[in-house]
């Protein structure tokens, strides 16, 4: 993260939940119309143990547009995963309702920054299609490649 420039961070906590969500945000957010961002569900080996790869990828496409915002949401203690497993049935209503809690999360951290629509960059496109519920538009859906 240190290459893409100048980040502004913020720290969010739910009255439901002990842990601490972050948001960072490059450059000026201006009308808060068409902004790179990116949700990410923070995964302790995957982003520092195995080197975090998409997050690299994605500040330096906030770098190049000259603004991004990256959304970490986490979950259990320092981001380990409450069910180290995390392997909820498909389909199965406990997945939907954290899915669910994550995407409003997110959208609420959104809004509150003053984001109304998000250019989403994203591995898997329709993880968070449900943001148009919340109020959050999202005008297009981008690869971290």
């Amino acid at each position: 993260m240190g290459t893409s420039g100048p980040l502004t961070g913020y720290a969010y906590v739910t009255p439901y939940d002990p842990v601490q969500h972050f948001a960072f945000v490059q450059g000026d957010i201006g009308d808060g119309r068409d902004i790179p961002a990116r949700l990410h569900r923070v995964d302790i080996i995957a982003d520092v143990i195995a080197g975090g790869d998409s997050i690299r990828k994605t500040f330096a496409c906030f770098k190049k547009d000259g603004r991004g915002v990256f959304i970490f949401l986490r979950d259990g203690t320092a981001g380990v995963p409450v069910n180290i497993t995390g392997m909820e049935p498909p389909g199965s209503e406990a997945k939907r309702i954290k899915e669910w809690r994550e995407i409003g999360l997110g959208a609420q951290i959104l809004r509150d920054l003053g984001i109304s629509s998000i250019r989403l960059r994203t591995s898997t496109p329709m993880t968070y299609v449900g943001l148009s519920g919340f109020g959050i538009e999202i005008t297009a859906s981008e690869g971290v490649e």
